[in-house]
């Protein structure tokens, strides 16, 4: 039993409900290549006796740093019905290795990129027998009440992430409303982002000026002096999962057919930076040189769009994370071209320059209103990410940020979403003190946000959307929440519906800052 943990927090997740993420996916794919049978389980299915754990001989979970009680809950479930068995975790919650070892005390916690770790361990005969743990790179465990963490295990090429380790397309089956829901493709594994953060860390590391950061060669880039993590201080990606690899286009396309030959309506391609696709040779360590492959791009989303269910307009293909710098009207151009009214994220964080130097984020808050204003040119519907809470956050910075905000409204931000910052093991900030959620700065950034983005709702009233009916909601019995079958807001609709059934709805109300009221005028596949 394949556990997805991730997100769940202490046993259920209250945001991005619909989302369906890659790496459970990728875990199946190397046990079905070894003939061994498995399922995904969502992990409040397990917790709430939904998902019978019985009949199962082994457990992995796949967990975030956020997701440590949800894991403690269900392995403790597990050791109270399996007296055997093998427990294995991973994820970003490895990341943290000795708490978790000595937290969860599981058979093995895979650290890092897992492929090629569970590989090797399913190979040696891990879930048959006893076998020399000390000698599987990239893998941690109890020995007596002593965490042991082997030595890391090298990066994966992109041979091996697109063409040796296919996530498993069959298992999405397993998942509650997968029709419904945004199931993510890995696209672009790592980061190119290799600067650092200038402010002094909490255990008295800081940046020496040593010029590694803005070097022409891209090797020196990875090193730090004073090893601080690389990537802008609250990430932890380019330490944990290393420089940009990119899959292969035939494979993002074969998964992709698959999964909606299967029924998925809505296809996100996953990366931290989409713009870094195929963006310039390995390692990729700087984050706006050179531009974006534009012919890669192209044939990448040309192919994708040709499948069937994109141009009978059942299916709905998207991107998410974008670097501002790279952003020119020129991708713009191949964007619209195939993804329509697309809503690339882009991160900003603050909207102070200063405050973006300091945290180690690339580019400029003009860079992100140019790239704004761009994308709304161009027919897309471009959403913008703040944190508060962050480190060197004043009320200088935050005034800015607030500033900022009405900048991108009038720019065409279809909407500003609002992040608390945490604290990632692997990040450079991993020792800051996370925000009260009372803080006077967070109060004022997240009302500054609301505030626009309930005005933007206003305007979807009396217009007509359509979209995929999803799970019952939570506040409204009787109702079902719809998600967009394009860009667009999260709505709820009065009966009960099947996952998967497409409608029509009619936008009646605005409920809150991110969800709206309506009602279905019609169903089926016919716009």
């Amino acid at each position: 039993m394949i556990v997805d943990a991730l997100s769940v927090g202490s046993g259920r997740r209250v945001s991005s409900r619909d989302s369906i993420g890659c790496g459970p996916r990728t875990v199946a794919g190397v046990i079905e290549r070894h003939g061994v049978p498995c399922r995904i389980k969502r992990a409040e299915d397990v917790l709430s006796a939904r998902a019978r754990i019985r009949g199962f001989e082994h457990l992995a979970i796949s967990a975030m740093t956020m997701d440590l009680p949800a894991t403690r809950s269900i392995t403790a479930l597990w050791r109270r019905t399996h007296a055997r068995g093998r427990i294995i975790v991973g994820g970003p919650i490895a990341s943290s290795p000795h708490d978790v070892l000595k937290e969860i005390r599981p058979d093995v916690l895979v650290i890092g990129e897992g492929e090629a770790t569970l590989d090797e361990l399913l190979l040696a005969g891990f879930l048959e027998e006893n076998i020399d743990r000390a000698s599987i790179a990239g893998i941690g465990y109890m020995h007596g009440n002593s965490p042991i963490v082997t030595e890391p295990r090298a990066f994966l090429s992109a041979a091996d992430i697109s063409t040796r380790y296919p996530p498993s397309h069959a298992r999405i089956v397993d998942y509650p409303a997968y029709q419904a829901s945004r199931v993510y493709v890995e696209a672009v594994r790592g980061c190119s982002n290799f600067r650092r953060t200038s402010l002094t860390l909490p255990d008295g590391r800081k940046c020496s000026d040593c010029g590694n950061c803005d070097s022409d060669d891209a090797h020196e880039r990875l090193d730090c002096p004073e090893n601080i993590p690389p990537g802008c201080g609250f990430c932890s990606v380019p330490a944990v999962w290393g420089s940009p690899r990119s899959r292969f286009q035939q494979s993002i396309v074969d998964e992709v057919r698959e999964l909606l030959n299967l029924g998925v309506h809505r296809i996100v391609l996953e990366a931290p930076g989409f713009l870094d696709y195929m963006r310039g040779g390995e390692p990729l360590t700087d984050p706006c040189q050179p531009p974006a492959n534009l012919e890669a791009l192209t044939k990448l989303l040309k192919e994708l769009t040709s499948l069937p269910q994109l141009p009978e307009g059942t299916a709905h293909l998207s991107i998410e994370n974008l670097k501002a710098c790279l952003f020119t009207d020129e991708v713009a151009d191949v964007f619209s071209r195939y993804l329509g009214d697309a809503a690339p994220n882009i991160g900003i964080e603050t909207g102070s320059e200063h405050h973006m130097r300091q945290i180690g984020k690339c580019g400029s808050p003009q860079d992100v209103v140019r790239a704004v204003k761009i994308a709304k040119a161009h027919g897309m519907s471009p959403y913008v990410y703040f944190i508060y809470g962050l480190p060197g956050e004043s009320s200088a910075t935050v005034e800015e940020s607030v500033n900022l905000m009405r900048q991108l409204d009038e720019a065409g931000a279809a909407r500003i979403i609002m992040y608390g910052f945490r604290a990632l093991p692997g990040s450079a900030f991993e020792k800051f003190q996370e925000p009260n959620m009372r803080d006077p700065g967070g109060e004022q950034l997240r009302t500054a946000a609301n505030h626009i983005n309930r005005r933007k709702k206003e305007s979807y009233i009396g217009r007509v959307i359509r979209g995929i009916a999803g799970e019952p909601s939570w506040s409204r019995h009787g109702y079902t929440m719809v998600y967009p079958l394009g860009e667009g807001p999260l709505m709820t609709i009065r009966g009960g519906y099947s996952p998967g059934v497409i409608v029509n709805v009619k936008v009646t109300e605005v409920l809150s800052a991110t969800l709206l009221g309506g009602v279905v005028l019609s169903e089926g596949n016919n716009p």
